[in-house]
């Protein structure tokens, strides 16, 4: 089993509102030259080649899954091996339904993994290195103020 000392929160950084799914996410990260190994893609989301967060929630609040928590995502350089890459669709203006279903999945990570920081792609050594903004909001303000951004 990974250890896991990061629940990493990023965005798709597409338009507010605009519906992205898992396999458009796959697609992308195809392109970017990204690929899961067999051995975890075969038994878990097989139609999902390349995708590098472990979760995303959509739009309406749905979360959908990517790559399995036990699987090494491709979310974070340097921070891969032991972090989960959850992604909100959008970027900076979520609504309600996503902060709920954010809220939910972060407490359930945590139980599963009390010892893991909370934090954003853009508070990651490459993140910043990068001048990543994602996801637009402070996820250390939102997780220590009750999960309120």
């Amino acid at each position: 089993m990974r250890e896991i000392k990061y629940i990493v929160i990023h965005c798709t950084d597409t338009p507010t509102g605009r519906q992205t799914t898992v396999e458009d996410i796959d697609s992308w990260h195809v392109d970017r030259g990204f690929k899961r190994s067999d051995t975890y893609r075969i038994p878990f989301n097989s139609h999902l080649k390349a995708i590098g967060y472990h979760f995303v929630v959509y739009i309406d609040g749905s979360v959908h899954t990517g790559r399995q928590v036990c699987e090494v995502g491709a979310h974070v350089s340097g921070m891969n091996s032991n972090s989960i890459g959850v992604s909100l669709v959008g970027s900076g203006t979520y609504n309600q339904s996503q902060w709920d279903a954010l809220k939910e999945l972060v407490t359930n990570l945590k139980l599963t993994y009390p010892k893991a920081k909370v934090i954003g792609h853009c508070d990651c050594p490459s993140g910043i290195a990068q001048g990543k903004k994602c996801p637009e909001f402070s996820v250390s303000t939102w997780w220590k103020n009750g999960y309120v951004a």
